[in-house]
């Protein structure tokens, strides 16, 4: 599915005015700034990937390259001297690449493997979103640690930090890493109901009415608990993009749960009804049965024809409207996405 998105937030390098500062406090900084600069953009591409659906193995050559940046990085970092007997931004910068480098050898190795299994169930993939989070989280952390200890150098050491076009990307990709956060939610609510008539459908496939039964019911129940959940939800920025399509994909599924897979349920009923009657007519002699026995298997064989059609009508209308309402939903991710992301 191409629903699955992540994205980070990296710190990024800012321009420096000076004057009358000394130089050399700027280009300490500068250099400092540079490597980890130089790694950002292709870093934030990397997150840009992996974010819609399932990326990840898509784009592994990518890690292992920015793996490989970082940890050159990291190196060159290591190498500066303090500055006039201050190394704690050296040193920060040093646990910024140092957490970076950790976040994507463990953290996004392990959010790997959860990828290849995540739609298996509802709590693969909630455990699945929740690691991708967590990644997010701890390079946010570092990203902003990074920047405090520059803005402490800078003071301590008279620069003037002015807000360049990088730091407006900064505060665009937190932005991002919010419209994540939020699209989560609804992306759950919306794979609970999916994964949910998978299940049905899984029924189905093995004539288990029994199973077809309890997996409607549970249907039912996920999309209207769902549809609650849409309602209490505001719009992100004004964008209701995202509760607009989930609450149609809901709607759809609760529908399912209450008119389509029932009529379903009822032909192989009907079937089964049917196969019952017919048998109990073959094996009865023909000068045994009683009109209670023919009445019995006509009427089957009627209401089983009649299922026919009425199974035939409903699975091809709710194929039809299946695929519009899965096709409206990648697209209104993608369009929230290009929104806010």
């Amino acid at each position: 599915m191409k629903h699955l998105k992540m994205l980070c937030t990296l710190s990024c390098a800012m321009l420096f005015a000076f004057t009358s500062y000394s130089q050399s406090s700027v280009e300490y900084m500068n250099s400092i700034l540079e490597p980890i600069a130089e790694l950002k953009t292709e870093t934030w591409k990397y997150m840009k990937a992996i974010t819609k659906g399932k990326g990840a193995r898509k784009v592994e050559n990518k890690r292992l390259e920015l793996i490989t940046g970082l940890k050159n990085a990291k190196r060159q970092v290591a190498k500066i001297s303090d500055f006039e007997g201050d190394d704690a931004f050296r040193a920060e910068a040093e646990e910024y690449l140092g957490m970076s480098i950790t976040v994507l050898e463990e953290d996004f190795g392990k959010i790997l493997d959860m990828e290849d299994i995540a739609e298996q169930s509802y709590d693969l993939m909630e455990a699945y979103l929740l690691a991708k989070e967590k990644a997010n989280d701890k390079l946010q952390q570092a990203g902003d640690e990074l920047d405090a200890a520059q803005r402490t150098f800078a003071e301590a050491h008279n620069i003037t930090l002015i807000d360049a076009e990088d730091d407006k990307t900064t505060e665009k990709i937190k932005k991002a890493g919010k419209a994540l956060t939020y699209y989560n939610e609804i992306y759950l609510i919306f794979f609970k109901c999916y994964k949910q008539e998978a299940y049905v459908m899984e029924a189905q496939s093995r004539q288990d009415v029994m199973a077809m039964e309890q997996n409607i019911n549970t249907l039912k129940s996920d999309a209207e608990a769902g549809l609650e959940k849409l309602a209490a939800l505001e719009a992100f920025d004004g964008d209701k993009t995202l509760i607009s399509a989930c609450k149609e994909a809901l709607e759809f599924y609760l529908d399912e749960a209450e008119n389509t897979f029932p009529t379903m349920l009822n032909f192989y009923l009907s079937q089964d009804n049917m196969n019952k009657a017919k048998e109990t007519f073959e094996n009865t002699k023909k000068k045994d049965r009683t009109q209670k026995i023919v009445d019995k298997y006509n009427d089957a064989v009627k209401a089983y024809n009649e299922a026919v059609g009425e199974f035939n009508g409903v699975n091809d209308a709710a194929n039809d409207r299946r695929g519009d309402t899965l096709k409206n939903w990648n697209k209104s991710v993608d369009k929230f996405f290009s929104n806010h992301a």
